[in-house]
C-alpha cells in the first residue's frame, strides 16, 4: 500500500516527524519538545495533490497527512516483524468473540491545534472525531479511493453509502450500525465478518480524527489546504506543486524515544542507541521541496540545499561512490 511504502521508504523523516506516539508521553505534557531552530530540509520527485486525508491517495499528500493527523494505531517500523501498536488509542482494541467488533477507547488529554472554527475553546480529540472520519469515506462526495477497502468490511457501510446516493445526501448525525460512539472516549466499529488484516486499515492517516467543525468551514475544495490535526506538525505554507512547509503543533505533547529493534540489525541498534531517551520531535520546522527533474534533485541534495532525498536511479552509483 502506497501509504505504508511512504512510512517506511521515508524512515529517517519519521524519526524527526514523530509519527511513534505509544512511545513514553514527554515529561512536559503541555509543549510539543520539537526545536524551532531546528530545520529538515527535505525533497518529494512528485507533487502532492492536497491534505484532505480521505480524499488523497498518493505517496506523498499522504506523507504530510500523516505529519499532521493521528489515526487510532501505527506500525512500530523497528519490530521486527513489524507490529501494530495503539497511537491515539489507549490500547489495542478490544475485539469480540466473534472476531466482529472492535472496540477502541480514545487517550483523553489530546487536542487539534488551535483554529478559528474552534471559536476560541482548546478542542480535545474524542471518540466521535474518528467515527466522523470514517463516514466520510461513505459519503459519496468525497469520492474517498478507501471505498473499496470498507464498503466489504464495515457492517452498513455499503447500505449508507448507496442511500446517500439515492436521497444526494450522506446524513452524519444518523447513529450508523457498524461505527458508532459509546461514549466521548469510546467509539466501536462492527465488520461484516472476520478480518485479521482490518486493524492495519486503521494505521492510516485516511482514519486520522478530524474535527467536523473544520471540515464544515471549509467545505469541498478549500479543505485540501485547510488540514487540522492533532499530530506532531501543523500545515504553515502550500504552494501547490512547489513547497510544502511544516512546523511544530503547539498542542502536541510529544514523546520520549524509546524503542528496541531487533537485536541482529546494527544499523537500527546505532539509531536507537543514539536517540533513547531523547524527547521528540526534535525538528521544529520541516520544508519540503518539489523537484521533479532527477539531476536537480541530486544538485540540490550534493550542494547541501536538501537533507533527505530518494535518490534517483540514475544517480544510485554517484552516491555510493
Amino acid at each position: 500500500m502506497a501509504v505504508a511504502f511512504a512510512m517506511r521508504f521515508l524512515g529517517l523523516l519519521v524519526l524527526c516527524m514523530a509519527q511513534w506516539a505509544f512511545a513514553n508521553p514527554a515529561p512536559n505534557p503541555k509543549a510539543n519538545p520539537a526545536d524551532p531552530n531546528k530545520v529538515l530540509r527535505i525533497a518529494f520527485p512528485s507533487p502532492e495533490t492536497g491534505f484532505d486525508p480521505v480524499r488523497v491517495n498518493d505517496l506523498y499528500s499522504n506523507t504530510i497527512t500523516a505529519a499532521i493527523f493521528q489515526p487510532l494505531v501505527t506500525y512500530d517500523w523497528m519490530a521486527m516483524p513489524t507490529r501494530i501498536v495503539p497511537m491515539a488509542a489507549e490500547a489495542l482494541p478490544e475485539v469480540s468473540a466473534d472476531g466482529k467488533t472492535y472496540t477502541f477507547k480514545v487517550k483523553k488529554g489530546q487536542f487539534f491545534t488551535p483554529h478559528e472554527a474552534f471559536k476560541g475553546q482548546r478542542r480535545e480529540l474524542t471518540a466521535q472525531d474518528f467515527v466522523y472520519t470514517l463516514l466520510r469515506h461513505a459519503d459519496p462526495k468525497n469520492r474517498s479511493p478507501q471505498v473499496s477497502d470498507f464498503d466489504d468490511k464495515i457492517f452498513g457501510f455499503a447500505d449508507a453509502r448507496k442511500k446517500a446516493v439515492a436521497t444526494g445526501k450522506f446524513d452524519y448525525d444518523q447513529r450508523h450500525p457498524g461505527i458508532y460512539v459509546i461514549d466521548r472516549y469510546t467509539l466501536a466499529i462492527q465488520l461484516n465478518q472476520p478480518d485479521r488484516n482490518f486493524l492495519s486499515l486503521l494505521t492510516n492517516p485516511f482514519a486520522g480524527g478530524m474535527a467536523r467543525e473544520v471540515v464544515e468551514k471549509y467545505g469541498f475544495e478549500e479543505l485540501m489546504a485547510n488540514p487540522v490535526g492533532t499530530g506532531p506538525y501543523v500545515l504553515e505554507k502550500w504552494v501547490r506543486g512547489s513547497k510544502i512547509i511544516l512546523t511544530a503543533n503547539p498542542e502536541y505533547p510529544g514523546f520520549v524515544w524509546n524503542f528496541e529493534p531487533p537485536a541482529n540489525n546494527p544499523v537500527e541498534l546505532r539509531i536507537a542507541n543514539q536517540m533513547q531517551g531523547r524527547k521528540m520531535p526534535q525538528v521544529g520546522r520541516v520544508e519540503v521541496s518539489i523537484i521533479e527533474e532527477p539531476q536537480s534533485m541530486w544538485l540540490a541534495f550534493s550542494g547541501k540545499e536538501i537533507d533527505v532525498v530518494a535518490v534517483p536511479p540514475s544517480f544510485i552509483e554517484k552516491a555510493l561512490t
